[in-house]
């Protein structure tokens, strides 16, 4: 195998490694959701008082005195609650890339190789692979 090409593998190999741990360290992303719910009641307490007073003279006559006395009051409470949520959410990668290294049949000749692996459905990942032995084909995986 030409030294080049070697070199152009080895250089990817070690591209996909980078990625792969710089995106395995990468921090959690963390929201954090305050909610704050205010609440006013107001509430009417109706009290009036009619004192209706008659007197009655000696001469006959009648004086009526009416006196109205509103003892109504409004009471209004206020009540604040706040409520804190922290939502943790840890995006698994997409893509997965792999380089392949195995040993002809019959002779130790090294073949090398690369796999290409996209999340289709949930931890279902679908792929294909190819080397230098001219072998070609698709993978199908689970991730857990």
């Amino acid at each position: 195998m030409d030294i080049k090409i070697k070199i152009i593998l080895i250089v990817v190999a070690l591209m996909a490694i980078s990625y792969g741990v710089g995106r395995y360290l990468q921090p959690v992303k963390e929201v954090i959701k305050t909610e704050t719910v205010i609440k006013t009641v107001t509430v009417n307490h109706v009290d009036t008082v009619t004192v209706v007073k008659e007197i009655t003279k000696p001469d006959g006559t009648k004086e009526k005195t009416t006196t109205t006395t509103d003892k109504s009051k409004i009471d209004t409470n206020t009540d604040s609650d706040t409520k804190t949520s922290i939502v943790i959410t840890n995006q698994k990668p997409q893509w997965k890339v792999s380089a392949l290294l195995t040993t002809k049949q019959g002779s130790f000749g090294p073949v090398y190789g690369a796999m290409v692996e996209r999340r289709i459905l949930g931890p279902i990942f679908a792929g294909a692979f190819a080397n230098t032995d001219k072998a070609v084909g698709l993978t199908v995986g689970l991730e857990f």
